[in-house]
């Protein structure tokens, strides 16, 4: 089992893979509103490709980036996603 990793800082999000072999990060994303949407949209997509990653979960370093990534959850994510959780985390 393993989950997807959102990382967001001023500089940019990274996405990355965690699991029980290591950590890959899976791409690089800015931290405008369509590098935010494109890190979910991609997450969504690797969410429902690879059976063994059970959630998303995210670090973020500043308050207003996170309202942000809140956001963008909400409309990015579809009915009954696994990105549902991280909105309610956040």
């Amino acid at each position: 089992m393993g989950f997807l990793s959102l990382d967001v800082t001023r500089t940019g999000v990274v996405l990355r893979a965690i699991n029980e072999r290591g950590t890959r990060i899976l791409e690089r994303f800015n931290t405008h509103d369509v590098g935010m949407r494109r890190a979910l949209i991609t997450a969504q997509r690797d969410l429902a490709r690879d059976a063994s990653l059970t959630e998303v979960r995210a670090s973020v370093q500043e308050p207003d980036l996170g309202q942000r990534l809140k956001d963008c959850v909400r409309t990015e994510a579809s009915s009954g996603s696994k990105l549902e959780a991280l909105a309610d985390s956040l």
